[in-house]
């Protein structure tokens, strides 16, 4: 039997084919009723976490931001930095940055447009940031969600989870200070969303090439979700041609431009300088382990794995309430994100579905060589930050899953216990 035969091409999802928002008991929802779904969630929102994300403060420290200070280099005509900031690498006599690119582009647009406005020449004026970092957030999950749900009321709760629920939160309080690893983080992670959202949706295919190259140039160990984006666009019999052309223009784009910086930076486009880093700190822990293992290494393997699944939350009662311990290897991410458990109660819901099952073996690709980096992904107040690189495959691939029958009453618990968990630690951060 030829191989098609038993395992038929993708067909367009149901989404696709008849784009109305339908809901699981067989009712169009009105527009008006989604977008009352989304004010309410950006209501929610603003009420809960608003008073620890703090958007009106939120700058661009240079001394955190390597990305920041190769935008003022490129301003400037050159590839190398004014000087050295942590995080940054030391080659043939110049100081580069290691960081995708994606934070500089934006940088390097926030201070052309500036100077068009007369602001400040080195500043990153602060409604611009927060509206190309944080505000897009609610937005882009809440889109997700609804490709796959089409149930507005459901898909704000999941994306209330996303943003609440998972590292997201403690992240996107360290971006108000502009630290560019949680930034990288953010970014990479809204990427991702887009592109789980339109393969596991309508599969227009052109939105998952934006989002790789947003999550490609914010977090490069994701490019294995385009193997899985590829594999997609493939088995789309009625526009393969079509889907391929977008993806791997997607992909060309967005590994091509890594590989140029590379490139232009180290004199090879498989450099990434991270081996540079570590030259003037090589006894600090980190440096000890890159040095000496390399950047990434199996010899990581067992503590990356335990910071990720193993590491227990420690709370202390204090005068002041509870707050976390510190701790070198963080917590779970099952602890702090419950909700994951879900991947596998749910497996006989999602692994039938070819998308899902694709996104998520990528998705075991990018947690081995998360496991093999040499930094465990911990964070001292609590959580596993690498979770973010993954986090939403997961979520949109148990959504279905949850919040039929009984799940849906786990989903709110697990939204409970996490939004609160989150709530004590981020009272942590000075």
């Amino acid at each position: 039997m030829p191989p098609d035969a038993a395992e038929p091409d993708l067909k367009p999802p149901a989404s696709a084919q008849a784009p109305e928002l339908i809901s699981s008991a067989g009712k169009r929802e009105s527009d008006w009723h989604v977008v009352a779904c989304f004010i309410l969630l950006l209501a929610g929102l603003y009420l809960t976490i608003g008073p620890a994300l703090k958007l009106s403060g939120w700058h661009i420290r240079t001394e955190l931001n390597p990305a920041f200070l190769e935008a003022q280099a490129w301003r400037d005509g050159r590839m190398d930095l004014s000087w050295r900031a942590p995080d940054t690498a030391l080659c043939n006599g110049k100081v580069y940055s290691v960081h995708p690119p994606l934070f500089t582009l934006l940088s390097l647009a926030a201070l052309r447009l500036g100077s068009l406005y007369g602001l400040p020449a080195d500043q990153f004026y602060t409604p611009w940031y927060v509206i190309v970092v944080a505000l897009p957030l609610p937005l882009v999950g809440f889109w997700a969600f609804q490709q796959v749900l089409h149930r507005a009321a459901w898909s704000a709760v999941l994306t209330a989870y996303w943003l609440i629920g998972t590292p997201m939160l403690p992240q996107l309080i360290l971006c108000g200070g502009g630290s560019i690893n949680p930034l990288n983080l953010i970014l990479g992670s809204a990427g991702l969303m887009l592109v789980v959202g339109d393969l596991l949706g309508r599969r227009r295919m052109w939105p998952t090439a934006i989002g790789l190259v947003i999550a490609l140039w914010s977090r490069p160990d994701l490019v294995f979700f385009g193997l899985a984006a590829l594999w997609i666009a493939w088995r789309m019999k009625d526009k393969r041609r079509r889907s391929m052309i977008l993806i791997g223009c997607g992909l060309t784009v967005a590994v091509g431009t890594l590989m140029v910086l590379n490139w232009l930076k180290f004199g090879s486009p498989f450099e990434s300088g991270y081996r540079y880093v570590y030259d003037y700190r090589p006894n600090s822990w980190l440096g000890h382990r890159a040095l000496t293992y390399g950047v990434f290494s199996p010899h990581f393997l067992r503590e990356n794995a335990y910071s990720m699944n193993l590491a227990p939350p420690h709370l202390r009662l204090t005068a002041g309430g509870l707050v976390p311990e510190n701790e070198d290897f963080g917590v779970g991410i099952w602890f702090t994100s419950p909700l994951l458990l879900g991947a596998f109660i749910g497996l006989r819901r999602w692994l039938p579905d070819r998308p899902a099952r694709a996104l998520m073996f990528s998705s075991l690709l990018v947690i081995a060589a998360l496991l093999m980096y040499h930094a465990t992904g911990g964070e001292k107040v609590g959580y596993y930050r690498f979770a973010l690189d993954w986090l939403p495959v997961w979520l949109m691939a148990l959504a279905p899953w949850a919040i039929e029958r009984w799940r849906r009453y786990f989903t709110l618990g697990c939204l409970a216990w996490s939004g609160l968990y989150f709530n004590i630690l981020w009272q942590a951060y000075p």
